[in-house]
Parts: C-alpha cells; structure tokens; sequence
C-alpha cells in the first residue's frame, strides 16, 4: 500500500510545476497517465517533423513564473514578434481584426467603423452589471459591423456552441478592445500592432513546446508515468490507479478536468454530481502537416468566413525552423466540433482546399507529412449552468481540502503560463498547511 502527503492527478504544466515546488518539502506523487509528461503541451515526431498539440506559446508576464520556465529553457528559448493575421473577403488583414481594417473592401471597412462609433457612443451612457451573452455583448461593443464581419462567425466556429448562450467572462484578456482613435487609425491610417496579450511571445529553439514540459520533470522524484486514477474517495483520501493499486494521500491537487474528476470521485454527492454534468466543453481536431515550398512568415491566422472548416491556421515553423527538415514547413490547422466525431478524410480535403484558396499553398503535392491529433476537452464552454455549478463544485473540494487548478481543473479558458502559476500556487497552498 502506497501512501503519500500530496497526490497530483496529470503531469501537464500545472501539476509539473506543483511537483517542482514540492520536490524536497513535501512527499508526493504526480500520476501521469501517458507515457510522457506534458499533456497537451506535448510534442509528437513524425517523417522528421515536431508537431506540437496545436500553437502553445508561452506569453510571460509574472517574475516567479517566469524565472521557473525561463530557467528551465536556458539557451533553448527564443522570444518573437507576433505575425497573427486573419483571412477575409479574399484577403488577408492583421489581427487584431477591429483595429486593422484598412485591407478589407470599402464597404465593409465603412461597415465596421460606422458600427463601432455608434456602439461607443452608446455604450458609454449605458451601465452593464454582471455576464453578458456573447450575441449582445459583441454588438454592444463592436457594433454591427465588426460583429458581423469577424466576431460572430469566427467564434460561433470556435466555440460550437450557441453564441447567444455563451457568456463573455472568458473575453478579457483574450479580446482586444481598441480605442476610437485605433479603429480608424487601423481603417484609413497604419496598422495597430501592440493590442492583445500575445503581442510577443517565447518559445523553444529545439524540441517543440514539449521541451518546457520535459525540462520542468527532470529530476522530480515523484513523477510517475503510465499511471491513470480511475476512482478516488476524498473523504478517505484514497486513489485507485489502474494496473497500480490504492494510493492513500493527505491533501489531492487535480488538474485533469474538473468534470472527469467529480465523475471519479466516490464520495461526491448528488448535488456536486449533477453540478459537473452540467458541465460541457467542445473538442478541437489538429491536423499537422509538413509541407514544402512555403514561404509566407506569418505565425497564425484567423478564418471567419464560413467557407473554412478551419477557424484558425498556424505554421510552426516561423516559431522554430528546427521544427521541420530544411525546406519543409510544419502547418497545424484547427477544426472545432461540439464533441462530435470528424470525419477525417473529408476534413482533410477540405483543409487543403481552404489553404490553396488563401495561398498559404499552392497544391497539395506539397504535403509531405501528416498527423491528426485530438484534443477532447479543448474549450471549456462560458454559460449560465457553468457560472451555477462551479461554486458547488468547488465548496465540496474546499471542504475536503482538494485543489482544482490549471485550464481544465479549474474549468476556464487559460494560457500557459497562468497554469504554472497556479502549480506554485497550489504547492506553496500546502506547504503553508504544514
């Protein structure tokens, strides 16, 4: 029978990071179920290719946090610019969309500036307390014009879910929201370069974004792979781990999904149970492909228009040259459903019909290489039932002294460096509670 002071269920970044602050304080034992750390900050190699589970950048922005994964990096980190673009109307503007209009066509230009200062106008007499649905919150601030253009279709493809359900307290930072003055500026003038909280951004020279993860579990003692918690009972403090057996433990810190963690749980009552089933999120399906002859410099681009299974493209490559052999170029396309199946090989048809359409290929002769990837739990859906059954949930973990933390333990729309943050959090949590 194992026992231990602290188990951490999932070696992503958060509980990685949660091991890192413990090692040597605190007994514990990190459960990983893969064969690798990571989770989805994981890379895959393929045909000499790194694929990365989707764009993982690290945007940095903490003292701690940044000391813990630059100093884990060392030499193998580069910081970048961002080229972030969006595709549409037949061409190509920066991101953000609301404050680079000036490529767009004359119309829809006047479309969205003429919106956005009747919005501003507007909203600066009228007073809004509490969630807003995504619908009327857009409209509100962007005016018709934008929403219509950019804001709506691009996210009723991302979120697979109603937008006049979704709720918008995932919106800031992830949104920007430009002055008046950078609206036109970016409509008849230059273009706005420094809005949004990824206007720069780090990431490895070599080994993919799974460098960071594989660098933060060196020399943790108390790291175990290939080990899956299929049940647990809080109140006993005790995990069953699949071919492992009952792990006994004193404090648990999860960062699987919140959900799977209370459908896990033995002792959760009815409430707290009918709380997470309420719970819901989308899956995002990444096709990687390595690919030759490309020659555009943008990092990521947006794809509202309708006529794209994709809602966002990215190439690698431009983040690390050493992702891919000499001439090649690594792409990673995302595709969104609500939890449905995809069927590849029409999706992938398509995909490469959109790129040649926009010109990020030419033909698909130039595909050499290609990986899907899946990534179930992807966006954690914003609405009422979730605004409802967090605080249930997690009054009954606080009550059994159980941490729910990162992106999908605490249930939330996150970036990386926010879910080390939380790790140390977590960590110096407990060890405060000696």
């Amino acid at each position: 029978m194992l026992k231990t002071d602290v188990l951490i269920i999932g070696g992503g970044l958060a509980g990685l990071s949660a091991a890192k602050a413990l090692e040597g304080k605190k007994d514990y034992l990190l459960a990983e179920r893969e064969s690798r750390p990571g989770g989805l900050s994981a890379t895959l190699k393929k045909g000499g290719f790194h694929f990365d589970y989707s764009g993982h950048l690290l945007h940095l922005r903490w003292p701690e946090t940044t000391k813990l994964i630059l100093g884990a990096l060392g030499k193998n980190c580069v910081r970048i610019k961002r080229d972030a673009r969006v595709y549409a109307h037949k061409s190509w503007t920066p991101y953000p969309f609301q404050a680079n209009l000036s490529g767009l066509p004359p119309k829809v230009k006047s479309e969205c500036v003429s919106g956005f200062l009747a919005a501003y106008a507007a909203r600066k007499a009228e007073a809004i307390s509490g969630p807003e649905v995504f619908t009327r919150w857009t409209r509100r601030v962007f005016g018709e014009g934008i929403s219509n253009h950019f804001m709506l279709p691009y996210n009723a493809k991302l979120w697979q879910y109603p937008l006049e359900r979704l709720t918008t307290e995932w919106c800031a930072p992830f949104v920007p929201l430009p002055s008046p003055e950078e609206v036109v500026k970016g409509a008849y003038g230059k273009k706005s370069e420094g809005l949004g909280y990824n206007t720069v951004f780090n990431y490895p020279k070599r080994g993919g974004i799974g460098a960071l993860p594989n660098a933060l579990a060196m020399n943790l003692g108390g790291l175990r792979l290939g080990l899956e918690v299929e049940s647990l009972n809080l109140r006993k403090g005790v995990a069953n781990v699949r071919h492992f057996g009952p792990v006994h433990f004193k404090r648990l810190i999860n960062t699987s999904p919140l959900k799977d963690l209370i459908a896990r749980a033995e002792d959760a009552p009815v409430a707290v149970k009918r709380a997470a089933a309420s719970l819901r999120h989308n899956t995002v399906y990444v096709l990687n492909l390595g690919v030759k002859g490309v020659k555009s410099d943008m990092h990521w681009g947006y794809f509202p228009g309708a006529d794209f299974p994709f809602y966002r493209a990215g190439i690698a490559t431009n983040f690390s040259k050493e992702l891919a052999p000499r001439g090649c170029a690594s792409f990673y396309i995302e595709i969104a459903t609500p939890g449905s199946a995809l069927d590849l090989a029409s999706a992938e048809e398509a995909v490469i019909k959109g790129l040649k359409a926009c010109g990020l290929i030419k033909s698909a002769g130039q595909i050499v290489e290609k990986l899907w990837l899946k990534i179930p739990c992807a966006y954690v859906i914003y609405n009422r039932e979730r605004a409802e059954a967090l605080p249930v949930i997690f009054d009954w973990l606080k009550s059994r002294k159980a941490l729910s933390i990162g992106r999908y333990g605490a249930w939330k729309y996150s970036f990386m460096e926010e879910s080390v943050k939380e790790g140390l959090g977590a960590a110096a949590a407990i060890l405060k509670r000696r």
